[in-house]
């Protein structure tokens, strides 16, 4: 019995895991900010606003990317249970 010819499909044969970006943008963005808090104290320390450092911005920022990753992974994840796929193009990848 002969089987007949299957194309490969462009897509994954399993789904992606979005929580490993999550896990990987976040862990960057937090060891860096722990690495410039620990060895440049003088450069998070220099007045952006008043007496405001960089730090607290740098901080700000830090939340701000930890909330949109939090998002785009809740988004994908309501995609997976619904069974619904995405490409590339659709959601973008980081």
């Amino acid at each position: 019995m002969t089987h007949p010819h299957v194309p490969r499909s462009p897509h994954r044969s399993r789904p992606g895991r979005p929580g490993l970006s999550f896990a990987v943008v976040n862990a960057t963005a937090f060891a860096v900010h722990l690495l410039l808090v620990c060895s440049a104290a003088d450069f998070m320390a220099a007045p952006v606003l008043g007496e405001t450092g960089i730090g607290v911005p740098a901080l700000l920022l830090q939340v701000v990317l930890l909330v949109w990753t939090a998002a785009r992974y809740d988004r994908r994840a309501d995609d997976s249970r619904t069974g619904r796929r995405y490409t590339a193009h659709e959601h973008g990848e980081f």
